[in-house]
């Protein structure tokens, strides 16, 4: 426990230079770039919650505990939260928000959000997301990527099983009422 909890450390203490080095031989035709919270631009942070609210709004306020704009704002930009954004010139056509936690004794790169514009999906954008998160899983020495996604939310839980190969994990609650399922993929 205490060695999962040094590797996460040691993951959290990363700079956003470090990770990029992560990805420095990675080809995509746009631009991106991995930061902290605490480096996003005034832009980048009001990018980033019209994105979520554009894609994700209205599925939150039909789950049960609906959506409140403030604790989403601030769990999107918590000092613990890092970003892979990916840029066409200085808009975000998508991004992934992500920690590096503790998750049951284990060390995570925990997914929060992964978002991409409308119009850019099914270009492969998320995928090439995900391919990113588990290199730097590999190169953090996490355990394994965590993420929450709704339960009506059934073509991004077809995404993660299907193209990224994630299974339920093993804290998913989905046998209880609960409407959310609870997602992994092991390094």
């Amino acid at each position: 426990m205490r060695k999962n909890q040094k590797l996460v450390t040691q993951a959290q203490n990363l700079s956003a230079s470090d990770l990029n080095q992560f990805l420095a031989d990675v080809k995509l035709n746009y631009s991106f770039e991995i930061l902290h919270a605490s480096q996003l631009s005034n832009d980048f942070q009001r990018q980033i919650l019209e994105l979520f609210e554009t894609n994700m709004k209205s599925s939150y306020e039909q789950s049960k505990d609906g959506y409140n704009q403030q604790e989403k704002s601030d769990e999107l930009f918590s000092d613990q939260a890092r970003y892979l954004l990916i840029l066409s010139a200085r808009d975000i056509i998508a991004y992934a928000h992500f920690r590096f936690d503790m998750d049951y004794g284990r060390q995570v790169v925990y997914l929060y959000e992964l978002q991409v514009n409308g119009n850019y999906q099914s270009q492969g954008l998320g995928q090439w997301i995900m391919e990113q998160l588990k290199k730097i899983c590999e190169r953090t020495q996490m355990s394994k990527i965590v993420l929450t996604v709704q339960k009506l939310n059934v073509k991004a839980i077809d995404f993660y099983m299907k193209k990224c190969q994630f299974e339920p994990d093993s804290t998913d609650p989905s046998d209880e009422d609960v409407d959310y399922r609870i997602l992994s993929f092991s390094v």
